[in-house]
């Protein structure tokens, strides 16, 4: 039997030039699942929504749309591939984890998403915080860009190039308006008013009641000289209180892999993973 991808509809591209289509997974004409593929100028791929019927599953169709999907990539100019599994850990997402793995994709990245309580969280004691001033804000978004690339580097095999280009499309993305961007809080942590770390949080106010989604943690940063004195956690806490307050009850974030000490601070808080990110070089 011979498994193939067949476009369900046009390719598409968007004013940036990242180019998408949808497939149909087929054995011998018949449709068995399905597939998306997408690709950036920078040259990083996406497969996205695969899905085998299950009458077809466990006979390698994933194995090969995954496969072909990858040729598709490579011809439109990409040198990366990425994935992600979605599921809180179990069984299910162990043996997904496997397969992904015995297809080249090592794990870059998890996220993690907690329910609040109704209280907002308390600060430890002596810790107070305020809004970033106006001020402030150039020379921290031009540290952002470049620390969150050369992470991008670090922790998921991007090019520094490929790693520079999406820190930069991210942040425009992310703080079009700078500090003013709607539901956009970025808060410094102050010990006896000194600064002592910052913490980003988007709260955007969903569109109706059904859309509302989770709020998200962006970034988390300790200064240097303060850091292993437990201000990590009074930062997420600081972040709980930024989400109640803007009426979201569910607070996310991306923890690389291999971050083990943060892995371990928002495991001890609470925290869940629900999606598992991977990536191959093509």
């Amino acid at each position: 039997m011979t498994t193939t991808l067949r476009p369900t509809g046009p390719e598409r591209t968007d004013a940036r030039g990242t180019r998408e289509r949808s497939y149909a997974i087929c054995v011998n004409g018949r449709e068995v699942g399905g597939v998306r593929l997408e690709a950036s100028p920078d040259g990083v791929g996406q497969i996205y929504g695969l899905l085998v019927n299950e009458p077809d599953r466990g006979r390698g169709r994933g194995t090969i749309a995954v496969l072909a999907g990858e040729e598709i990539l490579r011809a439109w100019g990409c040198t990366r591939s990425e994935g992600s599994v979605i599921g809180e850990e179990g069984p299910v997402v162990d043996r997904s984890l496997r397969w992904m793995r015995n297809l080249g994709y090592l794990l870059t990245a998890r996220n993690m998403v907690k329910s609040l309580p109704v209280t907002p969280p308390e600060l430890p004691t002596g810790l107070t915080s305020r809004p970033m001033a106006a001020a402030e804000f150039a020379a921290w978004h031009d540290e952002q860009v470049g620390g969150y690339a050369e992470r991008l580097v670090q922790h998921t095999g991007l090019t520094p190039e490929q790693g520079r280009a999406k820190s930069v499309a991210d942040h425009t993305r992310l703080l079009p308006q700078g500090l003013d961007t709607p539901g956009v809080s970025i808060t410094r942590l102050l010990a006896e008013d000194e600064v002592v770390g910052t913490i980003w949080v988007s709260a955007p106010a969903p569109l109706q009641p059904s859309d509302e989604r989770p709020a998200w943690v962006y970034k988390v940063e300790v200064a240097e000289p303060f850091r292993g004195r437990g201000h990590g956690r009074a930062l997420m806490l600081l972040a709980e209180q930024v989400t109640l307050a803007a009426g979201l009850h569910d607070l996310a974030l991306n923890v690389h892999a291999g971050n083990t000490p943060a892995e371990r601070l928002y495991e001890s808080l609470g925290y869940r993973t629900f999606r598992w990110a991977v990536g191959k070089e093509l």
